[in-house]
């Protein structure tokens, strides 16, 4: 029998309640859904299998109290059903719904595409504009194209949003051990992203603070966070005072981390759409499979070492518009990151305006969506 909510699974706070009633009244739209056939992908999910994913998710935020990175998990089951749906059953009502819901979550949670794991910003647009001339919803919507639109034109406005986004749900969740993780990582993919030292320093500053759960950081944050750590302790080239007696505490901290008292838990996007794109699925205007993708590379590539340079700009971006479409049907295929750095490369070869602008929106891809990837870090190391 379909799940619906009771009042034995309402958020323990008032304060909490409207992503409760969100939750309620999605799991409820679901309901009534029309079989699919078998899925041959993540993405061609029966809506009865996303329904009892959905509901997984939802009983477990229940179970747990709702904390933020409770919140996070679901609202990235939301995420993904909803481009489920817009790519796969873009007329089904249940689409529109989902883009409901996504401007809601959207708005409550403080998105920010920069601290997001979801790969999601295009959806959340398109959701925003789905509902902008809503009476009810249209001014949260517009407030979110705008803020995505500034974003995009500005890379250290996108820094300080995140900074601001991750500091309003530290505020709203006092001492939620993802709230804190939040902060810290918000600073250092600004960093990252813009190369400022503040951010760095910011970051630095907060996680020598006695609050924050140093026993929790995520392995990925960690492989970014304490190699800094280390070098400013260690009088590293370029660290300020501040920053090598932050990290000293930072590091005596850690040493004597046994357990740290825990509000949450740290939120994992790990198990949504973790899968690669099938090898006979065909990507953007050029119809380009996976394998098409890197032969592609593969023959600009040649072309350029016999002097073609301007003239492959065309086909290099046809590239990146198929891994675009790509991205958006399988944020988290472990290819796309090394796939969209051997564009990027390609990119600086070609060398015309056109390519130019191109490859910077490649780089912005890759530090917005993959920021714990290795190429993106790598763009700060060199």
């Amino acid at each position: 029998m379909p799940f619906c909510p009771t009042r034995s699974t309402q958020f323990s706070t008032t304060a909490r309640s409207p992503i409760h009633k969100l939750a309620a009244a999605l799991l409820a739209a679901f309901v009534l859904l029309v079989p699919l056939v078998p899925a041959r992908a993540a993405l061609d999910i029966d809506p009865l299998q996303l329904y009892r994913q959905m509901k997984a998710v939802y009983d477990k935020g229940a179970a747990a109290g709702w904390h933020l990175a409770d919140q996070l998990d679901y609202f990235s089951a939301v995420l993904d059903a909803g481009r489920g749906y817009e790519l796969r059953r873009r007329d089904d009502p249940q689409n529109v719904a989902l883009k409901g819901i996504t401007v809601d979550l959207a708005t409550q949670l403080s998105y920010d595409p920069l601290v997001s794991n979801d790969a999601a910003e295009w959806y959340v647009r398109l959701a925003a504009q789905a509902w902008e001339n809503d009476p009810d919803r249209g001014a949260n919507a517009r407030a979110i194209i705008a803020k995505l639109d500034a974003e995009r034109a500005n890379m250290t406005t996108l820094a300080h949003d995140a900074d601001t986004d991750a500091t309003a749900l530290a505020e709203k969740y006092p001492g939620d051990v993802q709230a804190l993780l939040g902060q810290v990582e918000a600073d250092l993919r600004a960093y990252n992203l813009t190369g400022d030292v503040r951010w760095r320093t910011l970051a630095l500053q907060r996680a020598s603070q006695a609050i924050f759960p140093i026993g929790s950081v995520p392995q990925d944050m960690g492989k970014v966070f304490f190699p800094m750590v280390d070098a400013a302790r260690n009088a590293g080239p370029g660290y300020s005072e501040a920053e090598r007696e932050a990290a000293k505490v930072i590091a005596s901290h850690r040493a004597s981390a046994k357990g740290l008292p825990v509000i949450g838990h740290v939120v994992s996007h790990d198990r949504y759409l973790v899968i690669t794109a099938p090898a006979d699925e065909y990507f953007g205007r050029t119809k380009l499979s996976p394998i098409g993708v890197r032969n592609e590379l593969t023959r600009i590539g040649k072309y350029l070492d016999v002097g073609w340079g301007g003239q492959m700009t065309k086909d290099t971006i046809w590239v990146v518009d198929s891994l675009d479409d790509w991205q958006h049907q399988y944020p988290r295929d472990y290819e796309l990151p090394r796939l969209y750095k051997r564009a990027y490369d390609t990119l600086s070869r070609v060398g015309t305006p056109e390519a130019k602008q191109a490859q910077q929106e490649v780089r912005r891809t890759l530090l917005v969506n993959y920021p714990t990837s290795t190429e993106a870090r790598g763009f700060l190391s060199s």
